[in-house]
């Protein structure tokens, strides 16, 4: 059994959907998909294994009217089957949910004709992901319109015209106002649609009582044997609803208070529901798509829940957090599609280190990482450029940025075919195509002329950095560490190499002194010890985080004592001139 998260996730900053930009930026499925890979690369790492995608990754799902969003599809056949074979090597399952205006059940030609073509998409979606049946496109019969029979009636019929290949990859959900199961298991007799049970729906539309064993086996059953059932686990919030409204009147605003209204997801999953749901599933095998506005954050806090509540059935379903769940900064919360602006688009900082790279760039509008060696993150909406020691004035800083058109995955050799003989000539790399490059208002330098890779950060971030340490989005008690070192005039170096005589360790914040160096890491004891550091004149600090966060002056103040001891800080060379 696997529990999965739908859409946005929290546990990692920097991770979008989708590619959210707006129509008059073009967005592209080959930005989403690279998204998508950076969401799989962080599930895989949380064991996380079931995921729903979300339908607007393809342009034409948010802009249906856009008929040539729909060729992206075809286009970008290479990029589709190379993050679908990430997620089959990972073993993560992918599925999709229609937008809400898709209504086979509608009366109205073209709107019916419309959602056959997003649904027809969407399937060719997973289809060039190369796929297996468990990925499916979940839908609902939609409205009831004049009466419920007459739509059930419409919805078989169009679901009937679709080609046979999309009716495949359909499953069809219970809602929780219209049509409950007993109708939709109505559907499957007639058209063989497997049905998923959401236990949410089922609590608030229930017309023949059925006890929840008996309804959720129903609908189990309805799935072919080869292909594991999914089902839907949400609670119901019960969080009051502050409204703000005017006076019609005076036009003044007043605020009033709303009980909750029970068919809205909670934050977390109450662990009794959970319960009920896998005492009632009698040791069936089904996947548990969990619909909780924290996402990825609330699967993890409820294994750790069942752990704690129900360890018969935790040690059946679910994997074993090994510490306890942290909460996510209120940084990472603001992070959603649809309050997004364009100041916080987001860019991956890139390297260049030689004029070559950097006129393909400029002149023929792309940028590559090879696949192998490509960061955690490799989808942005921007790729800025950290020029090195070969570009003179500009060494050391970050003075491009260039907008991302689409990615492509292809061989070396297509890439640079003048170098056929190249030892990694074969090898697969992420083309990035990009616009036209621009200058920043400001150049983002490096005080220690330091050595970067690659640097996920946001564009305001970018905008408003006065050094490269200002780019890096990390966890709460290290961007106030950082900034209270700031103040005091001591330039903490975020995400650190040490490589001084003795192997590279990384470490999250480091100041490097006249003696050595004070370096952290945001982990209570060390994973494996490093006696060179010691040699080299370097103190590691182990902190935990949540500890960190609640005693911050006395952390700062032990890191200021250790500087002190190490003859004070290491002072940045003069800056570039720009």
């Amino acid at each position: 059994m696997r529990f999965g998260c739908a859409v946005r996730v929290y546990g990692q900053p920097g991770l979008k959907a989708y590619d959210t930009r707006r129509r008059q930026h073009e967005p592209h499925l080959s930005v989403s998909l690279m998204y998508l890979r950076d969401i799989l690369t962080y599930l895989h790492r949380r064991h996380i294994h079931f995921y729903r995608m979300a339908a607007e990754i393809l342009p034409f799902a948010t802009y249906p009217h856009r008929p040539e969003y729909r060729r992206q599809v075809e286009e970008c056949a290479q990029e589709l089957a190379h993050v679908g074979a990430l997620a089959r090597r990972y073993g993560i399952r992918l599925t999709l949910h229609a937008p809400s205006y898709v209504t086979l059940s509608s009366a109205e030609p073209e709107v019916v004709r419309r959602s056959q073509e997003v649904l027809t998409a969407l399937a060719e979606v997973l289809d060039f992901m190369e796929l297996p049946a468990e990925s499916v496109v979940v839908v609902h019969v939609g409205g009831g319109y004049e009466t419920r029979e007459a739509a059930l009636d419409r919805f078989c019929r169009h679901v009937d015209a679709l080609p046979e290949g999309v009716r495949r990859r359909l499953a069809l959900e219970h809602d929780d106002t219209t049509f409950d199961l007993r109708d939709v298991l109505h559907v499957h007799d007639r058209v063989g649609l497997p049905i998923v049970f959401d236990l949410l729906h089922h609590r608030l539309l229930n017309r023949d009582a059925l006890p929840l064993e008996e309804a959720l086996h129903q609908a189990l059953d309805t799935w072919p044997p080869e292909v594991t059932p999914k089902v839907h686990l949400a609670s119901p919030s019960t969080s009051m609803r502050v409204v703000e409204r005017r006076n019609p009147v005076t036009g003044q605003r007043y605020t009033t208070v709303h009980p909750p209204l029970w068919n809205q997801h909670s934050d977390f999953i109450h662990p009794y529901d959970a319960i009920a749901l896998l005492t009632a599933l009698n040791g069936r095998e089904a996947d548990v798509m969990v619909e909780a506005r924290a996402s990825d954050i609330a699967v993890l806090r409820l294994q750790q829940d069942l752990w704690r509540f129900a360890p018969e059935l935790a040690a059946q379903v679910a994997h074993r957090p090994t510490r306890q769940v942290a909460e996510p900064s209120p940084l990472y919360m603001d992070w959603s599609g649809e309050l997004e602006t364009e100041e916080d688009g987001r860019v991956l900082v890139v390297v260049m280190n030689n004029p070559r790279d950097f006129a393909i760039a400029r002149d023929e509008g792309w940028y590559r990482i090879p696949v192998k060696r490509a960061p955690r993150q490799v989808a942005a909406d921007y790729l800025a450029f950290y020029l090195t020691r070969v570009f003179e004035e500009e060494r050391w800083s970050i003075p491009y940025i260039a907008p991302v058109l689409r990615y492509r995955v292809v061989r070396r050799v297509e890439l640079l075919p003048e170098e056929p003989d190249h030892p990694r000539a074969q090898e697969w790399y992420y083309k990035v195509e990009i616009g036209p490059l621009r200058r920043l208002p400001h150049p983002v330098p490096s005080r220690r002329f330091r050595r970067v890779t690659f640097i996920p950060t946001t564009l305001q971030r970018l905008l408003a950095a006065e050094e490269i340490n200002d780019l890096w989005m990390t966890r709460d008690v290290q961007a106030q560490l950082h900034a209270a070192l700031k103040e005091r005039h001591v330039h903490a170096e975020q995400q650190y190499v040490i490589a001084e005589g003795g192997p590279p360790y990384r470490t999250d914040l480091a100041i490097p002194c006249l003696d050595g160096g004070v370096g952290v890491r945001w982990q209570p004891s060390p994973l494996r010890r490093a006696p060179t550091l010691t040699e080299q004149g370097w103190t590691m600090l182990y902190l935990d985080p949540e500890e960190a966060l609640d005693h911050l002056e006395d952390v700062l103040q032990e890191i200021l004592d250790e500087v002190r001891e190490h003859g004070g800080e290491r002072h940045s060379a003069p800056m570039p001139v720009l």
